[in-house]
Protein backbone atom coordinates (compact mmCIF):
# COMPACT_ATOMS: atom_id res chain seq x y z
CA UNK A 1 0.00 0.00 0.00
CA UNK A 2 1.56 3.23 -1.13
CA UNK A 3 1.14 6.28 1.05
CA UNK A 4 0.48 9.50 -0.78
CA UNK A 5 2.21 12.49 0.76
CA UNK A 6 0.52 15.76 0.08
CA UNK A 7 3.15 18.34 -0.85
CA UNK A 8 3.05 21.75 0.77
CA UNK A 9 1.20 23.99 -1.63
CA UNK A 10 2.35 27.62 -2.01
CA UNK A 11 -1.24 28.79 -1.62
CA UNK A 12 -1.41 27.09 1.77
CA UNK A 13 1.60 28.97 3.05
CA UNK A 14 0.72 32.61 3.24
CA UNK A 15 3.40 33.73 5.63
CA UNK A 16 6.92 33.99 4.20
CA UNK A 17 8.50 33.14 7.56
CA UNK A 18 6.62 29.83 7.73
CA UNK A 19 7.72 28.97 4.20
CA UNK A 20 11.35 29.72 5.00
CA UNK A 21 11.15 27.62 8.20
CA UNK A 22 9.76 24.67 6.24
CA UNK A 23 12.54 24.91 3.65
CA UNK A 24 15.17 25.19 6.40
CA UNK A 25 13.86 22.08 8.17
CA UNK A 26 13.89 20.11 4.92
CA UNK A 27 17.48 21.08 4.11
CA UNK A 28 18.83 20.66 7.65
CA UNK A 29 21.36 17.81 7.86
CA UNK A 30 20.79 14.92 10.24
CA UNK A 31 22.99 15.33 13.34
CA UNK A 32 25.61 12.64 14.09
CA UNK A 33 23.97 11.88 17.45
CA UNK A 34 20.94 10.50 15.61
CA UNK A 35 23.16 8.16 13.58
CA UNK A 36 24.85 6.94 16.78
CA UNK A 37 21.50 6.32 18.47
CA UNK A 38 20.25 4.39 15.44
CA UNK A 39 23.38 2.23 15.42
CA UNK A 40 22.87 1.39 19.11
CA UNK A 41 19.23 0.51 18.51
CA UNK A 42 20.18 -1.60 15.48
CA UNK A 43 22.69 -3.59 17.55
CA UNK A 44 20.15 -4.05 20.33
CA UNK A 45 17.45 -5.27 17.94
CA UNK A 46 19.90 -7.62 16.20
CA UNK A 47 20.94 -9.10 19.55
CA UNK A 48 17.29 -9.66 20.50
CA UNK A 49 16.46 -11.30 17.19
CA UNK A 50 19.45 -13.67 17.11
CA UNK A 51 18.75 -15.21 20.53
Amino acid sequence: MAVKVKPVQPTEIRDKKIALDVIEQIRKPIPPSVYKRHEKLKKLIDSMIRK
